[in-house]
């Protein structure tokens, strides 16, 4: 079965440029196949108003007064369905790109988890996360959210690049790139560049929403939060179903406290390997990769408030071997 349209959910800190990030790609492109969705935290939808503005015909809807990564995810969804009912209702093909700019409060692990009542629409994820150069979301009160966002995100997109010196830009690519190595991270000066490339689908794949699921409890928030990501190396002996089964044992054990899995496991014969990969706790269905790629074997976890210990107390007989983390 084929895949369905695009879903692209754009996240980041109040002020942090998704607004201007959506104008821009609207000013620059063809959008009448795009739908827009604006999440607002309170009940007066200034961004929905903005983005009319730049939207030159593109289908816009709103969800108001609410933080659609927890209060409002049913919503999400009946908006979704009635977008999908009205192109059908006129005859039309389904948009090919969905886009939800979030409140600055939402987090995409609950929002990506939600939409797996679209099953059968088989939507491609791509998480964008905004972060703002001048003023870091993770050297504020914001450090939570802002983490949760840039961990969970394909594509990560600096903003306000020209209103810093070079070394301070230098300093929060790599404090970005230390909480997701896996993204594609996007540090252009020119706002039509920026936005071009934050839209491209992601090197690191689409993730289709009829295969993610999630069974995994969420545990208490902590206090003082820190971030760590651990590297482990895997070889020929551990089976992807048992690979499986390990990094949900971890998710388990972590509860909210996990940001992101990405592991790379041998598959069903030795040229084969497959895909595991999580955001929050929800996890895609295993992916085969291209037969005979040289990926290397081996595991990233990203976690908050977490030691190395207790990923090693998750049992397990699996050929892993922790190897890094920071």
């Amino acid at each position: 079965m084929e895949s369905g349209p695009q879903f692209v959910i754009v996240s980041g800190a109040l002020g942090s440029g998704k607004t201007t990030l959506l104008e821009t790609v609207l000013a620059s492109e063809d959008a009448s196949d795009t739908a827009i969705i604006v999440n607002e935290a309170g009940e007066i939808n200034i961004d929905g108003a903005v983005l009319s503005e730049s939207a030159r015909g593109t289908s816009m809807t709103t969800l108001s007064n609410g933080c659609v990564c927890c209060s409002m995810t049913s919503d999400l969804v009946t908006t979704v369905q009635d977008l999908v009912e009205f192109r059908r209702a006129a005859g039309q093909e389904i948009f090919s790109r969905i886009v939800l700019e979030c409140s600055g409060l939402s987090r995409p692990g609950p929002i990506v988890s939600s939409l797996q009542e679209l099953a059968d629409l088989r939507l491609r994820l791509h998480l964008i996360a905004t972060y703002d150069c001048s003023r870091p979301a993770m050297e504020t009160g914001d450090f939570e959210d802002a983490v949760a966002q840039l961990a969970g995100a394909n594509t990560i997109v600096l903003t306000k690049v020209d209103l810093i010196s070079s070394e301070k830009r230098d300093e929060v690519l790599q404090a970005v790139t230390a909480v997701n190595p896996m993204a594609d991270i996007v540090n252009e000066i020119s706002a039509t560049v920026r936005a071009r490339d934050a839209f491209r689908p992601p090197s690191n794949g689409d993730t289709v929403v009829r295969d993610i699921h999630c069974g995994v409890p969420e545990r208490r928030r902590l206090l003082h939060p820190r971030i760590r990501v651990f590297r482990a190396k895997v070889d020929e002996r551990l089976s992807w179903d048992s690979g499986l089964d390990w990094l949900e044992n971890i998710a388990g054990a972590l509860g909210d406290r996990l940001l992101r899995i990405k592991a790379i496991v041998p598959g069903e014969n030795p040229n084969n390997r497959i895909l595991l990969q999580s955001v929050g706790t929800t996890f895609s269905a295993p992916r085969r990769l291209i037969a005979g790629t040289t990926a290397p074997l081996g595991a990233v976890i990203i976690a908050r408030d977490c030691g190395r210990q207790e990923l090693d107390e998750v049992a397990t007989d699996h050929a892993v071997s922790w190897f890094d983390y920071r």
